[in-house]
């Protein structure tokens, strides 16, 4: 069951920290190829170099030797038929709910669209700055312990209201069978490449592309520790998004907390396996009490061996005496979910930095925001919230500077441009202004 540690006891502390270490993606091991991450890199690496040879074989093999034993070359396309048919077979509830996310999901992701930006002005110039959308993407989320239509809605969204002409989706194949609903959603957001590839095959694919996947331009999406590496071996190549890894949440609470609720929610990303969870609170009762009810609410859970892991093995509620300490505390895990259970949430959100989603209050379930609410669940992992953020139209647009001189603001600032390309010994660049009449 989920430790409870006391900041301030010292082995307590230092456990903390041995958390805060796993949790963390390790700078060194990941760009050297030490220990572990050496292994993993060296199989990626080995994924990827195969399917630059082989394409679709490679894919193929990768997806027989991962999900389906029995997978072929023709089985890689989703057919227009197929997924039409899927969202045929949808019990009516569920393809109302799948319809209910995307509506939602489209309609904040159109609210934080940003706009081109008003030109700046001085005499004879106008400088602005606007944005355009990527000419292609492909879009990953994982599919084989369990079929996730949600993450796609989540990505595939975002890519749509930002304006993507060629949106490429890829998924491995569903130990589930025909993953209906994830084929029905894609249906319903009118998708049309869509293809069953896994792991880092189905990454290599969108970057190289192969006879059936077509090349991308940026690839977003979470995934395994070998999907992760893969994007970040091609990061150059083709744009990436962030680390979006195992699942986390953290939770910080007063004594105001509500122990059903905060058990409640752990679990709720406890059971993905992998999960982490943690409990930051000031109250020694509130901690007791949300043990209690994570043992009480785990014996009904379908996913109840997951969670447990999960629990045991990367999770702990953490007591401190100060409300600052555990806020100074949550920005160092800079958690995938924070949820803010406080009698002054304000004030918490105030002075917390890193987070990939801040839900506030006791009655925004983070369940809210992986389905219905409209920000994208696919959100940064590991710390990497730290210096990153979780999929928005943001991930598909590109920013381009706009700069229009007329010949009067040239010269006004002639002398400074001239001036600073002689002292980097760049004549040229002097000379290009010369010459238009300094």
């Amino acid at each position: 069951m989920i430790r409870v540690l006391e900041l301030g006891n010292p082995q307590d502390r230092a456990r903390v920290e041995s958390l805060l270490r796993e949790l963390s993606l390790d700078p060194v091991a990941l760009a050297l190829g030490q220990g572990e991450r050496a292994k993993q890199i060296a199989a990626v690496q080995k994924i990827l170099a195969d399917v630059a040879q082989r394409g679709d074989a490679a894919v193929v093999d990768s997806c027989r030797q991962f999900d389906d034993p029995d997978f072929s070359v023709e089985q890689i396309r989703v057919t227009e038929k197929e997924m039409a048919e899927a969202a045929g077979r949808v019990p009516k509830d569920q393809l109302a709910a799948v319809r209910r996310s995307i509506a939602q999901v489209r309609e904040y992701q159109s609210h934080v669209m940003p706009k081109d930006v008003q030109p700046l002005r001085r005499p004879g110039v106008e400088l602005g700055m606007r944005f355009t959308a990527l000419e292609s993407a492909g879009l990953y989320f994982p599919g084989g312990k369990a079929a996730y239509p949600s993450s796609l809605i989540m990505l595939a969204v975002p890519a749509q209201v930002a304006g993507v002409k060629r949106i490429v989706v890829c998924s491995p194949p569903s130990k589930y069978g025909k993953i209906d609903l994830v084929l029905a959603a894609c249906h319903e957001l009118k998708l049309t490449e869509v293809f069953r590839a896994g792991g880092a095959a189905a990454i290599a694919a969108m970057a190289f592309g192969t006879a059936s996947i077509p090349r991308v331009v940026k690839i977003v999406g979470p995934g395994n520790i070998y999907v992760q590496l893969a994007k970040r071996a091609l990061a150059g190549c083709v744009g990436i998004d962030g680390f979006l890894g195992p699942s986390e949440i953290l939770v910080i609470a007063d004594e105001s907390g509500r122990p059903e609720f905060i058990a409640a929610d752990l679990l709720a990303q406890a059971e993905h396996d992998p999960g982490s969870c943690f409990l930051l609170t000031t109250s020694k009762a509130l901690a007791e009490a949300v043990r209690t009810e994570l043992e009480k609410q785990l014996a009904s859970l379908e996913r109840r061996a997951a969670a447990e892991k999960a629990l045991k093995d990367h999770s702990a509620i953490i007591v401190g005496k100060l409300m600052d300490e555990l806020i100074a505390l949550a920005d160092r895990f800079a958690a995938e979910h924070v949820n803010l259970q406080t009698r002054d949430d304000g004030a918490v959100l105030k002075k917390l930095k890193n987070a990939g989603a801040v839900f506030v209050g006791p009655y925004s379930a983070v369940a809210a925001g992986d389905y219905v609410a409209g920000p994208s669940h696919c959100l940064p992992t590991n710390t990497t919230a730290r210096f990153s953020s979780g999929i928005s139209v943001y991930e598909f647009l590109k920013r381009s500077s706009v700069a229009k001189y007329e010949a009067s603001g040239l010269r006004g600032d002639a002398d400074a441009i001239i001036a600073m390309a002689q002292a980097e010994h760049l004549g040229g660049h002097a000379k290009s202004v010369e010459v238009r009449g300094k």
